[in-house]
């Protein structure tokens, strides 16, 4: 047994603690000079309107109690400024949205009567990443009284300032060790300890089912989902991006890259900033290797909004960047977004409803980067202009092993860029999926996407086609079987059968010929790596509940030897090619067992129906 001097374990923290506190950031990488136009954006100390973070210069974010209440006196001072709540945390907190808009009425009809397109906004998902709550903040302030109500000429804004309500409280100057600001950060998930952009399929939690409800009430048409990165150092301070034509939605992603991409891109320029796409270092540390864009599944925010077809962008601030240079990219960026709706807002509603119209045959659920990366000639890969920090190797005399040391120096130059634009997995399109009543909390779930479907007041015979579960795997995908998100993941092999079912009342039948048939599809083929099988909703099948004791089990199969010569020869091929079954006898009665009508049918099946 091992014991700690009590008073000399405190000392050492409390040293700890004094010097962290002291060079948390000066032990960060060197920060580039930045002096951009967008700091004219910032209120002079003598406006009544300044905002919190304003006031301490960049150097504090605001409380939730302090957010609230700077936003309650704009929403009473100003007529187009109007908060309401849209949910309520786990620990009672509400979770607000504004609405800014010159409509006179502002309920979700009124909005979409207006015709006006409608710009969702988020910040907050991870509460320490929260750029987007100040940069929105200026932004409505100068909207109300900044003379820039003009931009509600053609548009309707939604801003919701903080998602993770209780994250955010969870402040601390401790939490995002990676980031240059505040001084006072969120905590990255919710009281629950779950990461709220993995939940856009699963539905755990109330903080992402509030948003579902806005998509659904509101059906807005551009929506910015506001993050700060972590990891590797380079120039860019605003990088942004979304899923290409590849996925879901292929009309929005051409508009995106050719409408929105520059515009943005421009617009960030023109103010001082250096906008970038979504980067991710090939091996996790630099980008010698080259950088990887790569297309998420739905449980993320911007993969999401692909799939039930809204023009859905995730924007990653770079955390080595000033606060104040992060915040005020974000305002420029939203400024602009606001200004390309009100002049082409139209062609992103037209492209939203062509693709909302699609009724793809096959879908995909994967994608992977289409060359041999290891073997394809360097010539021969695409590459991208990078706007770097120079980096060198350095080896640490505590671990001994290599690391990254980031010199604050620019440059710029050329690497490979991997974009996974390759289906690898295809779902076939049924016309419908029928969802037996005993599933109410998936029936559930499904309705709060918003997806439509009919509950039967009445049984309901159908011939559907069902999978059967073959060499199931309790593990996540880096084969951990410890909890992923609250849940324990399921893989397996599905192999369709034909079955005539028996639907009793209060089931539901969801038909896929509707706008959200691509979303209900990826929730219901256990095959989809965010399906309600593969996050863990259906464990009940993998557990037998009835049993056949060896000495009834001897004589039925002996009987069953001499009565069905193909199943003896089934029998015999199986111990021939299998010697390990052969040598199990607990195997070979498990077997006989399923080949006999006392077993139980719906072992292994997986109980949603295709209609076909």
């Amino acid at each position: 047994m091992t014991f700690i001097n009590k008073s000399s374990f405190i000392i050492s923290c409390l040293l700890l603690i004094s010097f962290v506190k002291t060079n948390a950031q000066s032990i960060l990488p060197a920060s580039l000079p930045w002096e951009g136009k967008s700091l004219s954006l910032v209120a002079k100390p003598t406006n009544q309107w300044i905002t919190p973070a304003e006031q301490s210069n960049f150097e504090l974010t605001p409380n939730y109690v302090e957010t609230i209440g700077w936003l309650t006196k704009l929403d009473i001072a100003s007529p187009l400024i109007k908060m309401i709540t849209i949910g309520k945390s786990v620990e009672g907190r509400n979770i607000v949205m504004i609405i800014a808009s010159s409509e006179k009425n502002v309920t979700p009809a009124s909005l979409q009567k207006s015709g006006k397109p409608l710009l969702l906004v988020q910040a907050g998902i991870h509460a320490g990443e929260i750029d987007g709550k100040d940069a929105g903040l200026l932004l409505l302030r100068d909207i109300a009284f900044g003379g820039k109500k003009e931009l509600l000429n053609k548009v309707n804004l939604l801003f919701i300032p903080i998602l993770n309500v209780d994250g955010h409280e969870r402040s601390s100057p401790y939490n995002r060790p990676n980031q240059r600001g505040p001084q006072n950060m969120g905590w990255r998930t919710n009281a629950q300890n779950y990461n709220l952009n993995r939940d856009y399929t699963k539905l755990d939690t109330k903080e992402i089912r509030s948003v579902i409800k806005v998509m659904n009430d509101y059906n807005p048409d551009l929506y910015l989902d506001l993050h700060v990165t972590d990891g590797a150092d380079y120039q860019y301070d605003i990088t942004y991006g979304s899923v290409g034509k590849e996925g879901y939605s292929p009309m929005i992603s051409e508009w995106i890259e050719t409408k929105f991409t520059p515009t943005i891109n421009n617009g960030l320029i023109n103010m001082g900033h250096i906008p970038g796409p979504l980067l991710n270092a090939r091996n996790y540390r630099d980008f010698s290797q080259g950088n990887i864009d790569w297309i998420g599944s739905p449980r993320f925010s911007n993969c999401y909004g692909n799939l039930r077809h809204i023009a859905a962008i995730l924007v990653e601030n770079h955390s080595l960047k000033p606060y104040k240079q992060r915040v005020l990219g974000t305002y420029v960026l939203l400024e602009n977004a606001m200004k390309l709706l009100a002049t082409d807002g139209g062609k992103l509603k037209a492209s939203i409803q062509i693709d909302r119209n699609r009724r793809e045959q096959k879908i995909p659920i994967t994608w992977k980067v289409p060359i041999n990366i290891d073997s394809t000639p360097k010539a021969m890969l695409d590459s991208m202009n990078f706007l770097g920090i120079e980096s060198k190797l350095l080896k640490s005399t505590v671990t001994n092993t290599n690391y990254v040391a980031w010199l604050g120096k620019p440059m710029n130059t050329k690497v490979a860029n991997y974009k996974t634009t390759e289906p690898v997995d295809w779902l076939t399109r049924p016309k419908g999926y029928w969802i037996p009543a005993l599933c109410d909390e998936v029936i559930k779930r499904l309705q709060l996407h918003g997806i439509k479907m009919t509950i039967t007041t009445k049984p309901s015979e159908a011939l559907v086609e069902m999978y059967r579960i073959k060499d199931a795997k309790f593990e996540n995908d880096d084969h951990s079987t410890l909890p992923f998100e609250g849940h324990i993941q399921v893989h397996g092999t599905p192999m369709l059968e034909q079955h005539k079912q028996i639907f009793s009342t209060g089931s539901a039948y969801i038909s896929t010929d509707q706008p959200l048939g691509d979303l209900a599809m990826i929730l219901l083929e256990p095959s989809s790596p965010d399906s309600y099988f593969q996050w863990g909703f259906f464990m009940q099948i993998f557990q037998r509940t009835e049993y056949m004791e060896a000495y009834v089990l001897e004589p039925m199969m002996k009987k069953m030897l001499e009565d069905l010569p193909q199943l003896k020869q089934e029998f015999e091929l199986k111990k021939e090619k299998e010697k390990t079954f052969a040598n199990n006898p607990e195997a070979i009665m498990s077997w006989f067992y399923s080949k006999s009508p006392f077993y139980d049918k719906n072992y292994l099946l997986y109980p949603i129906g295709r209609q076909f």
